[in-house]
C-alpha cells in the first residue's frame, strides 16, 4: 500500500486536501487515521461528508491503521494519509510503517503553541515528537497547499544546527 503523502493537518479533511492535494497526488483513497475520530460516529459522519462521492475514504484508529498498512502487501492502492499531530505519526513509525516524508499541512494556533511557519504552531510535545522523526531520518516538509514554497521544518526548529 503505497503512501503517496501522510500529511499531519488538525482539520483533517477540508477543502485544502480534498482539492489541492488530491488533485496533485491522485491518490485512490484517503485514509484519516485518529483515534478520535474513529471512536466517534459524530464525527466519522461529519470528516466523511467532506470527501467527494468520487473519492474511497477510511476514518481508522491508529492500531487498525498500523494493521492495514503493515498487512497491505504488495496492494498497489495509492494512499493519502491524514493524521491530527506528530505524535501519531511517531505511534506509526514505532510501530513499523515506513514513512520518508512527512507533510506538515495544518498545525493551527492554541493556547501554549508557537508559530514557526504561517500555518504551524507548535509546544513542547509536537517539538519532541518532531524531534523523533527527525532522528529517524524522515523528512519534515511544511507545506498547507502544493503551490507553497516548502517550509523546513527541522530548520525551524534548529534541529540541523546541533
Amino acid at each position: 500500500m503505497p503512501l503517496v503523502q501522510v500529511r499531519i493537518d488538525d482539520r483533517l479533511i477540508h477543502g485544502q486536501v480534498v482539492v489541492g492535494w488530491r488533485t496533485t497526488l491522485k491518490p485512490g483513497r484517503i485514509v484519516l487515521c485518529s483515534d478520535e475520530v474513529a471512536t466517534s460516529d459524530w464525527q466519522r459522519t461529519i470528516y466523511m461528508s467532506a470527501v467527494p462521492e468520487d473519492l474511497i475514504a477510511s476514518v481508522l484508529t491508529i492500531k487498525e491503521t498500523i494493521e492495514t498498512i503493515l498487512s497491505s502487501g504488495d496492494d498497489k492502492e495509492r494512499i493519502l494519509l491524514l493524521v491530527d499531530s506528530p505524535k501519531s505519526i511517531v505511534r506509526l513509525v514505532e510501530a513499523g510503517v515506513n514513512i520518508p516524508e512527512v507533510n506538515v499541512g495544518g498545525m493551527h494556533f492554541r493556547p501554549g503553541k508557537n508559530q514557526i511557519a504561517p500555518f504551524i504552531f507548535v509546544d513542547e510535545d509536537d517539538i519532541n515528537n518532531f524531534r523523533k522523526l527527525y532522528d529517524k531520518g524522515i523528512k519534515l516538509d511544511g507545506r498547507d497547499v502544493p503551490t507553497r514554497q516548502s517550509v523546513d521544518i527541522a530548520r525551524e526548529l534548529k534541529f540541523d544546527m546541533e
